[in-house]
This record gives C-alpha cells, structure tokens and sequence, in this order.
C-alpha cells in the first residue's frame, strides 16, 4: 500500500482528537489549528519510524506535546502557572457551598464558565485531564506522552478535577446556588 494511503488511514483518522488536545493545550483555536498542522507534518515525516499495531493516537498526542513545549521554547516565554492552591486555601476558610440539585447546577454553568476554569489550571494537569477524561486514554499511555510516572498522572489527574471543582464552586457562590453547611 501507497505510504500516503497508510498516514491517511491510520493517522488521519485521529485529526479531530489532536485537535481538541491542542486546544486543551493552548486554549486559542488559531494557535490550536497550527500545533496541529506542525504535529501532522511532523507525524507524516517520521511515520516510517511508527510501529504499525500500536497506538497511533497516543503517538500522535506525544509528536503534539512536544511541538507545543517547543512552541513555547521559541517563544522564549514559559506558559503562565497560576497557583490555585493559595486559592483553593483562601477558598477553604470562608463558607462551603453544598449543591441541592445537580441537574439544576449544571444548567447555570455556561460552556465559557467550564473553558474558564479549565485554563486557570497549570498546564500539565488541563493536560492530563483533558487525556484522562475527554480521551479516555490509560495511565500508562498517558504516562508515556507526557513522559512522567503513572503516580504523577494520577496525582495530577486528582489535583486538576479538585481545583476544577472549586473554581465552579466558587462561581456557584456568585450565582446564590449552594446552600451553606
């Protein structure tokens, strides 16, 4: 079979998945739409080196990564970290909000509010839920394309969801959804 044949067949498949990634990356569509044109030529250039059976969506999230890191290398600019931990503290020594009715909450929040609290989290935890919970990848291959320990994605993992959660708990508070405990 013609190579071009192979790449359209088994990588081209995954286009709309790295492009969602790279949105969970960089949280601009036109930045978005030029990692994934980089990550593709460069799929497309080294698909001879792809070992055919194995998970090519996987591979193609790890060329994305490191385009993105090298994006940002180029830049000479590191991607801005807020620390949600002093936050979620502050956060902690006021009033909980305790939620009645789910259905009712999920229908206050705006597509915008939940893209909101996704790019306040650090990078490398948007990242690994994006991978955990969107692409449903394992730990291990999660492990693999960002190239940390399985113990990391899980704790990273954990870390971003209790932030995201108390990011919109926080915009309940403005909204006088929650109850007080």
């Amino acid at each position: 079979m013609n190579p071009n044949d192979e790449f359209e067949r088994i990588a081209m498949v995954h286009l709309t998945a790295v492009y969602r990634a790279a949105i969970a990356l960089c949280g601009n569509p036109d930045l978005a739409e030029d990692l994934v044109q980089n990550t593709m030529l460069k799929a497309y250039e080294r698909f001879g080196s792809f070992t055919q059976g194995t998970h090519c969506k996987a591979w193609l999230l790890c060329i994305l990564r490191n385009t993105w890191i090298d994006h940002l290398r180029k830049r000479n600019n590191k991607p801005t970290v807020q620390s949600l931990e002093e936050d979620m503290v502050a956060q902690s020594k006021t009033e909980k909000t305790t939620w009645t009715d789910a259905n009712d909450l999920l229908e206050n929040f705006t597509d915008e509010q939940v893209i909101k609290a996704l790019q306040r989290l650090p990078e490398d935890q948007r990242l690994t839920l994006y991978l955990v919970d969107v692409e449903q990848l394992s730990q291990d291959e999660i492990a693999t394309i960002t190239e940390v320990a399985v113990g990391t994605v899980k704790s990273r993992a954990s870390r971003a969801r209790s932030a995201l959660k108390q990011s919109l708990q926080s915009h309940t508070r403005e909204l006088h959804l929650g109850g007080e405990s």
